[in-house]
């Protein structure tokens, strides 16, 4: 598939006119949005006036794509397009159908190759709480050719994303031997030069869900070998477009994902051995207590009920060496529950080949996986209330070296 041909696939070529009729753009600002109305403003004030921080003599461009709003929000930013007397010029990508926040990320970058981008900063509009200097930030390693790639690495809290802690970031981190704290991190910074050889045949007709393309570029670009650094931010402040699916959905949306680049690049992460660390501007922020610990027992519960009513299910998910140890759970008392990382990464490891061989419809395979996160989350929060605050990093690696060790199984399995 030609680069013009994908282009006019993922966006009407017009709305990308009054951009490229400046000529070729040096820095790039892509936002993709969804039921932002009333802040989306104000975000892209917060892009622009990182755009104008690091420009200098360069070019710079901010395009924004609403992935079909509801309330208003494409309205807000034409309004916003319009208004833009000074600044980075500004523009509205029209995308076509079907218009999902994954798709808006693929026709962004698409976008970028077309206006011959040399550096791209990509937001995700929900990303309310970001400063303008911590954007500008992002861009420094691309625009002094330091890094192809740059992630951010957020202030968090003990229970802050434990589906990243727990299983996305320990997945990618064995799977492609980097130690990367986000991989969805709502913002990043790419090198125009390489969105080429990331954006493969097929990525555009690909189904994905808006955290399925955060992870497909992440991993992307791990699987190339491209330069990475992470830029440490301060707290993720999100505010959602509308209402959120529940945890069996997150799950689909993004372990499903996950699972599926596995096959994608079957040909580069089984021969990854160990990891290294990424690069890091900026000191790592220590991790801050909970306002609010979770309640432990409702997940405990969830799980219970998971191995009473889904155990057929897991039976054809995970062998029976791997339930033997699951089932003496079911007795022990929620807070004393335990279900220690070299097991979560062994189930892990065993519904990622069950999905890869298709062995059971791959939604309802992802789905049953909830009771079982739910109780490796309870576990998680059992072991951090023991844990001193400045030793919890500590139980964030024990996790990551978990599904390390896991590896080795799991490629004897892959086939």
């Amino acid at each position: 598939m030609s680069d013009a041909a994908a282009v006019v696939d993922l966006f009407v070529d017009a709305s990308l006119a009054g951009l490229a009729a400046a000529g070729p753009i040096d820095v790039l600002a892509a936002v993709h949005v969804v039921n932002q109305a009333r802040r989306a403003a104000d975000v892209l004030d917060t892009v622009a006036a990182a755009l104008e921080a690091c420009s200098g003599s360069r070019r710079t461009g901010v395009l924004v794509a609403d992935a079909e709003s509801q309330d208003g929000t494409a309205e807000a930013v034409r309004a916003w397009r319009d208004s833009g007397a000074s600044g980075p010029p500004r523009g509205c990508l029209d995308l076509l159908a079907p218009k999902h926040r994954g798709r808006a990320i693929v026709a962004l970058l698409r976008a970028a190759q077309r206006l011959e981008a040399q550096a791209v900063l990509l937001v995700d509009g929900d990303l309310t709480g970001v400063r303008a200097d911590r954007l500008q930030a992002l861009l420094e390693p691309v625009l002094g050719g330091e890094a192809e790639y740059v992630s951010p690495a957020y202030t968090r809290t003990v229970s802050e994303g434990t589906l990243t802690t727990n299983l996305l970031a320990p997945l990618t981190r064995a799977l492609y031997g980097a130690r990367i704290q986000q991989v969805m991190g709502g913002c990043a910074a790419l090198a125009g030069a390489t969105i080429g050889s990331w954006l493969e045949p097929g990525i555009e007709t690909g189904d994905w869900h808006p955290h399925g393309a955060e992870l497909w570029l992440t991993t992307a670009a791990l699987a190339s070998g491209a330069r990475l650094v992470e830029v440490q931010l301060d707290r993720k402040l999100v505010t959602p477009g509308g209402p959120q699916p529940d945890l069996a959905t997150i799950l689909v949306r993004t372990v499903g994902p996950l699972f599926a680049l596995m096959e994608r690049y079957q040909a580069v992460w089984p021969d990854r051995t160990g990891s290294a660390a990424v690069p890091r501007r900026g000191d790592p922020s220590p991790v801050q207590a909970d306002a609010r610990t979770p309640a432990i027992e409702p997940m405990v519960r969830a799980f219970d009920l998971g191995l009473k009513d889904l155990l057929p299910v897991w039976e054809q998910i995970m062998p029976e060496s791997t339930l033997a140890r699951l089932y003496p759970l079911a007795l022990v008392d929620p807070d004393e529950f335990r279900l220690p990382p070299p097991l979560w990464a062994r189930v892990v490891s065993d519904f990622a080949v069950a999905y890869h061989e298709r062995r059971l419809p791959r939604d309802h395979l992802l789905r049953a996986l909830a009771p079982l996160y739910l109780g490796r989350v309870a576990a998680f929060v059992v072991e951090a209330r023991a844990t001193p605050l400045a030793r919890i990093p500590e139980s964030f690696d024990k996790i990551d070296r978990a599904f390390e060790g896991e590896k080795e199984h799991l490629v004897a399995r892959w086939r």
